[in-house]
């Protein structure tokens, strides 16, 4: 049995995505003890300290596969955005079409820059080798991840093509208007034998906009509910979980950023407890938290380094074990909060995360609230929620649990529906047209 995993996060810096992954890769390997699990990663030492039981799939020749740079190379980004459409569309079907022929002239280009090391014909192999593609826990299938998006949905193709089951587990969906991606994921999605979603409101309209069948999809929740749920503590913690995001679909305004600083901080002064670093993500370039939350501190006089050595999800789940209530602008955060049955309130402004925090209210009802950054009274709606929120952590606890073994028992299922298709398929394996033994 040979399975191919796509976690969505490819240098495992964000502890969210890597939980997802754990869990993803416990309930395969219960399922398939001795399948080989291979798991498309850009860093394979990081993967291997967080899952030490799979094989690095080189994501950058996956990349490379779908750079799009032949044989413009930079010249591409000079052309009106209505050119590269077309281009993108071009090369998407001579790639799905005629893979073979996409195969030589990629790899005479790479081979007149001296840089042919056999990791394109690698990863080609890894994917036509496969027998179930597996995307596990992610929110790629939107617009503001278009270009991961078609990797993603494309790479699944490719595996299906080669006779593998596909499936999309705990997957966040949407927003989703852009015509081109639109129709990638009806074409791709309507192949795959299971959609799994992560939350109830905006995925199932989007997949009935799609024309996917009921029967194809189901709600589970989040795959690090499970994680989270594990290490809850038998005891509710006093302290105030604090995670604030900078980036581009979380944008905050200065003024937003120290008034979430002086409240959290008036908040802990009031109620004699402390703050305590909650960070998602930590990136080498990009989005850091630890950096942020370590500026929300300082600007409030506190010393923090934003919870940098907090480097693994288990070592993030047990700070916010610590917590009453946590405050957040990431998703994962809140999840691991109230898996355990610790309220959240939440911070977000873009649609994206609006929409993520929409889902997570809807399953977890007694526990979750929103406060908006462009909110004219922050401060305040701030200071109530977060009253709510403390007043109410002992009588909410066990619900939100509740809400949280339910989810799990949901996840469960569809593991097993992806057994059921494995078992079912057939054992011949059919070769795409256009692909030779090469390929």
């Amino acid at each position: 049995m040979r399975i191919l995993v796509d976690s969505g996060t490819y240098d495992c810096r964000n502890m969210g995505d890597v939980a997802m992954l754990q869990v993803a890769v416990e309930r395969l390997r219960s399922m398939w003890p001795l399948a080989t699990i291979r798991v498309f990663t850009a860093d394979p030492a990081e993967l291997a300290r967080h899952c030490p039981d799979v094989v690095p799939a080189d994501h950058r020749a996956r990349e490379f596969w779908f750079s799009g740079t032949i044989p413009l190379g930079r010249l591409r980004s000079l052309m009106p955005s209505s050119v590269r459409r077309m281009l993108d569309r071009t090369m998407s079907a001579i790639r799905n079409e005629l893979p073979g022929a996409y195969r030589s002239s990629l790899l005479a280009w790479k081979r007149l820059r001296g840089a042919d090391d056999g990791s394109v014909d690698d990863f080609l192999a890894t994917v036509r080798s496969t027998d179930l593609f597996v995307a596990c826990g992610q929110g790629t299938l939107t617009d503001a991840g278009k270009t991961q998006s078609v990797h993603l949905l494309e790479t699944a193709l490719m595996a299906a093509r080669a006779g593998a089951q596909m499936v999309f587990l705990g997957q966040g969906i949407g927003p989703m208007t852009d015509p081109d991606l639109l129709r990638t994921s009806r074409r791709i999605l309507a192949r795959a034998g299971l959609i799994a979603l992560r939350e109830r409101l905006l995925g199932p309209r989007l997949l009935t906009k799609l024309a996917i069948p009921n029967a194809r999809w189901m709600v589970t929740g989040d795959e690090a509910i499970e994680l989270a749920y594990r290490m809850r503590s038998p005891e509710p913690g006093r302290a105030i979980g604090v995670h604030v995001r900078r980036a581009p679909l979380a944008p905050v305004e200065a003024e937003a950023f120290r008034a979430i600083g002086r409240v959290l901080h008036r908040f802990a002064t009031e109620h004699d407890t402390e703050l305590l670093p909650i960070p998602i993500s930590q990136h080498s370039s990009g989005t850091n938290d630890a950096r942020t939350i370590a500026e929300l501190l300082r600007e409030q006089g506190l010393e923090s380094d934003g919870g940098r050595a907090l480097d693994t999800p288990a070592a993030v789940i047990a700070q916010v074990a610590y917590c009453r209530v946590v405050v957040t602008g990431a998703y994962h955060a809140a999840v691991f909060a109230l898996s355990q049955g610790i309220p959240v309130i939440c911070l977000g402004g873009s649609e994206y995360y609006l929409n993520k925090f929409s889902g997570l209210i809807d399953l977890f009802p007694s526990g979750c609230q929103v406060v908006r950054f462009d909110d004219p009274e922050l401060s305040r709606h701030l200071t109530e929620a977060m009253d709510s929120a403390w007043r109410c952590s002992d009588a909410s606890r066990a619900d939100l649990q509740l809400a949280a073994a339910r989810q799990i028992e949901w996840g469960l299922q569809a593991y097993e529906r992806v057994r059921s298709l494995v078992d079912e398929a057939p054992i011949s394996r059919p070769v795409p047209a256009g692909m030779g033994a090469d390929i």
